[in-house]
């Protein structure tokens, strides 16, 4: 039939390149602990800060055949998925669950079960939310018993931006991951912008900077014809209408099909080929490779202050009356990358559905004791399992040890004195390459 022709789906081709499109899907089942929670015992912790991106979702622009494209794939029917909505649709008819999502209200609790709508989250972005929630869960509240137990409405805060795809992850993982989901002690909060900025959104030097990146993006795909040649060729096969130029926008459309097991799409007996999928992930690799650029690093700067200010004070709190234990923010791709932009931390990729950033605070509790508290607290980073607190330019980090398998070793395990994000944050030295002392200045153009 005209249009209808088939290929072989990109994850059941077992080749090479095909697993490696699966990793980016970032499948419930490749979510496990690795580097969490690993140090010695006299490091104890205080409290966590969880930055999430929301799980699978649909297509951001339409796409051919989206309608035969089966986003419930085979997430709908799992058993965990089908006790998770009954739950769900129970816990939903009380109050508690209206005191629980606040301005969230009139969002749907659950993704469409096989329809894959524009943005939206898919069965499999809840099951994947259901699984890091366990994962965490277990290292951070069983293991460490950072909650104790006894908690109430103190010890948890949550903020999730107001789209429905970060909603719905949120709730998944706040399932899994609060003991007995007693969500009459918990409260969502909305946060503000993609970057949770706070009191700290609106700068137009942040969208001078932008404008100025996207400039440098478009050279370097000048750089590379192949790429450019490559979406003009298929764009045809994947989009109707309206034309794909970019080719990460290229990309997220075709991981609609990748993820869920569709075959990619075909017009008049043209494909587009697994080779040209990996070859869009390989440029977007590539162009994750090249050094951070003035312009890039300061935007990114310019939009984490009110969530890096946030952050801190959190820690703050933590080291203080030791309350909240546990901040969760569930935000979007670009909330994470805005963060490793900023702190300089290699990232080739964009984060994938469901990556996590986590803040383990930590008091050395075999420190000597002095009138200054705060010296004895320090703080790991940890993205989708792996320690990068090493790379954090202002840390000057120290590391505790060496993580070995066999006699191979995995990675090392560092921690960052408190102070040293205190001290990177003050306005005279944050603001200090903007010639200004305040957001405010730096936001002036």
């Amino acid at each position: 039939m005209r249009g209808q022709h088939q290929t072989p789906s990109p994850c059941e081709e077992g080749k090479p390149r095909a697993k490696k499109l699966r990793h980016l899907c970032n499948p419930p089942d490749r979510i496990q602990r690795n580097q969490e929670g690993v140090l010695p015992s006299q490091y104890q912790l205080s409290g966590i800060v969880i930055l999430l991106r929301h799980g699978d979702r649909g297509p951001l622009v339409h796409v051919r055949n989206l309608s035969s494209i089966n986003c419930g794939y085979h997430s709908y029917g799992t058993p965990t998925y089908k006790k998770y909505v009954g739950d769900i649709l129970n816990v939903s008819r009380t109050n508690a669950y209206v005191n629980f999502v606040g301005p969230f209200v009139r969002f749907p609790l659950l993704p469409p079960p096989s329809h894959c709508g524009l943005g939206h989250l898919t069965p499999q972005g809840v099951l994947q939310h259901l699984q890091l929630g366990k994962v965490l869960s277990q290292v951070y509240l069983t293991e460490f018993n950072l909650l104790g137990n006894r908690w109430g409405k103190e010890d948890i805060v949550v903020y999730c931006t107001k789209y429905r795809r970060t909603f719905q992850s949120v709730l998944a993982f706040l399932y899994s991951f609060i003991p007995n989901f007693e969500i009459s002690k918990v409260r969502l909060q909305e946060g503000r912008g993609v970057s949770f900025c706070g009191d700290n959104c609106h700068c137009e030097q942040s969208d001078h900077y932008d404008q100025k990146y996207e400039q440098e993006r478009r050279d370097y795909r000048r750089s590379h014809p192949g790429i450019v040649d490559l979406v003009h060729r298929i764009n045809p096969l994947v989009r109707e209408g309206e034309d794909i130029t970019s080719p990460l926008v290229m990309r997220d459309a075709l991981l609609s099909y990748v993820c869920h097991g569709a075959s990619l799409p075909c017009l008049d007996g043209r494909c587009v080929k697994v080779e040209d999928v990996t070859g869009l992930v390989s440029y977007e690799e590539w162009e994750g490779r090249q050094k951070r650029t003035s312009s890039q690093r300061k935007a990114a700067k310019l939009k984490v202050y009110g969530l890096l200010r946030s952050i801190s004070e959190a820690l703050n709190s933590m080291m203080g009356d030791s309350r909240p234990r546990v901040v969760v923010y569930s935000g979007h791709d670009r909330t994470l990358k805005y963060l490793l932009d900023t702190f300089g931390v290699p990232n080739y990729q964009l984060p994938h559905y469901a990556s996590r950033l986590v803040l383990e605070l930590y008091q050395n509790t075999s420190a000597t004791p002095t009138p200054d508290y705060h010296t004895t607290y320090f703080f790991r980073m940890v993205y989708n399992g792996k320690d990068i607190t090493k790379f954090v330019p202002f840390c000057e980090s120290v590391t505790i040890r060496q993580l070995k398998s066999g006699n191979v070793k995995r990675g090392a395990i560092s921690l960052c004195s408190v102070g040293k994000l205190v001290n990177y944050l003050r306005p005279d030295l944050y603001f200090k390459e903007f010639n200004a002392a305040s957001f405010s200045n730096a936001c002036q153009k």
